[in-house]
């Protein structure tokens, strides 16, 4: 498989938005905006499948980062098992 001439962001941004899914939480939400703003640059300069898929997960890792974060501090913050005096 040959690597074409400028699909090193999207590469990148593809890889950074499977890392986003993988570290799901604070460090997964930066990771997939990172990830999305490269696949971004590589959609616009030179549109590729791979940064379309990109994109995409970035955009899921997003949200699953998102989920996963509410999760946590929902849980922290749920002082119902906590005796009241």
């Amino acid at each position: 498989m040959e690597k074409k001439i400028g699909e090193g962001l999207g590469i990148s941004g593809f890889t950074l938005g499977i890392l986003s899914i993988v570290f799901a939480g604070l460090l997964g939400a930066i990771i997939s905006v990172v990830g999305f703003v490269f696949c971004l640059i590589q959609h616009r300069k030179n549109p590729t499948k791979l940064g379309l898929v990109g994109i995409i997960l970035n955009v899921v890792g997003f949200i699953l980062s998102i989920i996963f974060v509410y999760i946590i501090f929902s849980g922290m913050l749920d002082t119902s098992q906590f005796p009241v005096y």
